[in-house]
């Protein structure tokens, strides 16, 4: 019994479209707008808006995903895809400085949060080296890169 195909079966007939291994599909791509962020948000109740109060906007006529695997299909003219699970993603762009802003915003609550956790393992680790006699701990350490 043979495995391998022919020749004749593997040849592709003309007119019939490449095929795009799975692997290789990129579906939710779309072109890039000098001065803004771009990304995908589900289409769930009360999300759009949510974006939408923080400054995103719904990018309309847009072409997205990999022309190969078929355009998105508009909701109105707006930029969208199915993502699976019956849901929808819009695709939405902020101005990049506004972005830049909600990052450094984000970065300093975890560094808060970070400093706090660093603060209480210091005071632990000074409580259970006393415990100790004065012996240092090993294997415990937080570091920052």
């Amino acid at each position: 019994m043979s495995i391998g195909r022919t020749t004749q079966q593997s040849s592709r007939a003309e007119g019939q479209p490449k095929r795009i291994p799975v692997g290789q599909r990129d579906v939710l791509t779309a072109p890039k707008n000098p001065g803004y962020v771009r990304r995908f948000v589900n289409a769930e109740p009360g999300r759009i808006e949510r974006f939408q109060a923080a400054g995103y906007r719904i990018v309309e006529d847009e072409p997205i995903g990999d022309p190969a695997l078929g355009a998105g299909t508009p909701i109105g003219s707006s930029a969208n895809k199915h993502v699976g699970g019956g849901q929808r993603a819009v695709l939405m762009e902020i101005q990049e400085d506004w972005y830049n802003e909600d990052q450094l915003a984000k970065a300093a609550k975890i560094k808060a949060l970070e400093d706090t956790i660093q603060s209480d393992v210091d005071q632990e680790s000074k409580g259970l080296t006393k415990q100790l006699g004065g012996k240092p701990l090993a294997g415990i350490s937080i570091s920052r890169q």
